[in-house]
């Protein structure tokens, strides 16, 4: 059988505004974030999806946008949390590590100073999808976690992203799950009108 997985990033934080790294460590959502997560409530409404199942990972900025978009019941996921990115949280995005030439993400440069690979961050994130999706009774599933979490998680699905496209806060990714393999089916841009990208 067939399921469904809505998994997105959160809405703004003040660290997003302040252009600090927000890995692990936290932020509350802006006026923005939570203006941005009600949008989305609208979208999934005006499209009639209803969730059966609703996770968000352990960090605040998770579970107040997920609050702010369903009623469902929710649990909290350690394996969906953002990226750990070390010596560098809190700190300016200027300082991180500059990506290698060819490269889309920061590989294992964070891993020297206490941070995660972006293999390590899409295992997790990957295992502990499948793991509750295999588990799970409900149809159609809502999740909330984080930018490189996700982008960890497309890059272990081997998906190619468009140049230019990224995953901008709330940003959408609609996967589908059956006999044990996930496929990502599109991805849902809240910044731009919710405009739909498919794969």
């Amino acid at each position: 059988m067939s399921k469904t997985l809505y998994i997105m990033r959160h809405g703004e934080t003040l660290f997003n505004t302040q252009k600090r790294v927000q890995g692990w460590c936290d932020s509350p959502l802006t006026a923005k974030g939570i203006e941005q997560a009600k949008a989305v409530k609208d979208y999934f409404e005006k499209k009639g999806i209803l969730f059966q199942a609703a996770y968000a990972s352990t960090q605040e900025r998770a579970s107040d946008t997920l609050s702010l978009i369903t009623d469902t019941p929710y649990k909290q996921l350690k394996g969906i949390k953002e990226m750990n990115f070390g010596s560098f949280e809190a700190r300016e995005e200027e300082l991180l590590p500059k990506f290698r030439p060819g490269a889309n993400s920061f590989e294992d440069l964070l891993v020297p100073y206490g941070g995660e690979s972006i293999d390590a961050v899409g295992q997790r994130v990957k295992a502990t999808i499948l793991t509750v999706l295999e588990k799970s009774k409900a149809d159609t599933t809502l999740m909330v976690s984080h930018g490189a979490a996700m982008w960890g998680l497309i890059l272990q699905l081997s998906v190619s992203f468009p140049k230019g496209l990224g995953l901008s806060n709330c940003a959408i990714c609609k996967l589908t799950y059956e006999g044990g393999q996930l496929r990502l089916v599109a991805l849902i841009e809240p910044s731009k009108d919710f405009l739909v990208h498919t794969f």
